[in-house]
C-alpha cells in the first residue's frame, strides 16, 4: 500500500480474508481490502486516459490488461458487498466496463492479428514462430477472430523443424529388425517438441535437416565357457572350550573354568564355469542441413554390451565359502543369448548415446 502497488496489496489481503472471512480476520483485512480496491480502480481508470493519448499499436496490450484487471477486481469483491464488520458497512463502487472492455478487445485483437500478419510475410522459421505465438494469444483475447485460427495452423506448419533420420549399414552383419525399428521410433525417444519433429522414411526437399546413423562395425565375440578353481583354507569358530595354560584348566574367581572360542580350520574346492560373450557396434552420425545440401557434424558412436554368468561346484566345508560363492552354488547358468539378441541389446546403449547427441545439436 505504501509503495502504490494497490494491485498486489489487493491481492494479498484478499486472499487472506478469504480465507478466514470470520469477524476477527475480517476486521483485520476488510479495510485494506477496501483501500487497495479503491485506489488500484482509480490508478488503472487514471492509467488508461493516459494511454488513450499515446500513440501507436502497441499500447492496446496494455489497456486490454487494465480493463481485465479492473472488471476482475469488481469480480472479487461482489461477495463483499454491504459485509458487517464491527457495526461499519462496507461498500465498494462499481461501474461497467463492458463497452470499454469490448472496444479495447476490438483494438487489441486486431494489433495482434496485424502483427502476426506481419511476421509470417516476413517468412522463415522464426518470424512464422513469432506469428504463431501471436495468433494463440488471439485466441484467447478473442476467440475465433475472423481467419486467425487458420493463419495460426499455416503458422506452426512453417515455423516447425523437421528431421528426417536414416540408418545406413556398411557392415557385413545384418542389423537384426527389431533393432532397426527400436532406432527408428522416435516416440520411444521422447524427442519430438513444440517445435521439431523427427521422421523416417526416403529424403525429400521438405526436410531441414537429415541425421544419417551410419554402422561401420557389427563385432560379436564366440561363445565362451570358462572354468577356474578356488581353493579357499579359513579358521573358523565352531564352539567353546576350556582355557589352558601350561597344560592346566585356567579358572576364574568363582573358581569356574574361563572358556573361549574353539577354532578349527575348513578347507574346500570350488569351481566356477563362467559363461561369457561380448557385442560391440561402432557406428557414425551425420547431420546435415538439407535446405543448403551442406554437413554440420559427426561423430564416432562407440558402444559394448557384454553378457556373463556363472556358477559352481563345490567339494568341502562350506562354511569357508563368502556369500557370492554360496549364491552361485544355486544359480543354474543361462543360456548363451543368441547373436541378434547380442546385437540388440548392444544397439540399446548405441540408442542412448545417439539420443544425447541428438539433443545437444544445434538444430
Amino acid at each position: 500500500m505504501v509503495s502504490g502497488d494497490f494491485q498486489q496489496a489487493f491481492e494479498q489481503s484478499y486472499q487472506a480474508y478469504i480465507k478466514n472471512p470470520s469477524e476477527k480476520n475480517g476486521l483485520k483485512y476488510l479495510p485494506l481490502i477496501s483501500e487497495s480496491y479503491h485506489k488500484g480502480q482509480q490508478q488503472d481508470e487514471l492509467r488508461l486516459k493516459e494511454i488513450e493519448t499515446l500513440s501507436g499499436t502497441a499500447k492496446y496490450k496494455e489497456a486490454y490488461l487494465i480493463i481485465n484487471r479492473l472488471q476482475e477486481r469488481q469480480k472479487n469483491v461482489a461477495g463483499l458487498q454491504g459485509r458487517l464488520v464491527k457495526g461499519k458497512d462496507y461498500y465498494f463502487k462499481t461501474k461497467d466496463y463492458s463497452n470499454a472492455y469490448k472496444s479495447i478487445q476490438e483494438k487489441y485483437a486486431q494489433f495482434l492479428y496485424d502483427e502476426g500478419l506481419s511476421f509470417l510475410d516476413l517468412g522463415g522459421k522464426l518470424n512464422a514462430q513469432t506469428a504463431y505465438y501471436n495468433f494463440k494469444n488471439l485466441e484467447t483475447v478473442y476467440p475465433n477472430y475472423r481467419d486467425a485460427r487458420i493463419l495460426m495452423n499455416s503458422a506452426k506448419q512453417k515455423g516447425m523443424y523437421k528431421v528426417l533420420v536414416q540408418l545406413r549399414n556398411n557392415t557385413e552383419v545384418v542389423i537384426p529388425k527389431r533393432l532397426e525399428a527400436d532406432l527408428l521410433n522416435f516416440d520411444s525417444y521422447g524427442m519430438n517438441s513444440e517445435w521439431t519433429n523427427f521422421y523416417t522414411g526416403q529424403a525429400n526437399n521438405s526436410f531441414d535437416y537429415i541425421i544419417e546413423l551410419s554402422f561401420e562395425r557389427i563385432f560379436v565375440s564366440p561363445e565362451q565357457e570358462k572354468i577356474e578353481t578356488h581353493t579357499f583354507e579359513k579358521d573358523i569358530v565352531d564352539g567353546k572350550e576350556e582355557l589352558r595354560k601350561d597344560g592346566k584348566v585356567v579358572k576364574d574367581k568363582d573358581d569356574k573354568p574361563i572358556m573361549v572360542d574353539r577354532y578349527v580350520k575348513v578347507r574346500g574346492r570350488f569351481e566356477e564355469i563362467r559363461r561369457v560373450k561380448e557385442a560391440a557396434i561402432t557406428a557414425r552420425y551425420y547431420l546435415v542441413d538439407n535446405q543448403k545440401q551442406q554437413p554440420l557434424e559427426s561423430m564416432d558412436l562407440i558402444s559394448q554390451f557384454v553378457f556373463s554368468d556363472s556358477a559352481g561346484k563345490f567339494t568341502g566345508d562350506k562354511r569357508v565359502l563368502e556369500r557370492s560363492y554360496l549364491d552361485m552354488l544355486s544359480h543354474r547358468l543361462a543360456f548363451f543369448p543368441s547373436n541378434e539378441q547380442m546385437i540388440f541389446d548392444c544397439g540399446q546403449d548405441l540408442k542412448r548415446k545417439f539420443k544425447n547427441q541428438i539433443i545437444k545439436m544445434k538444430i
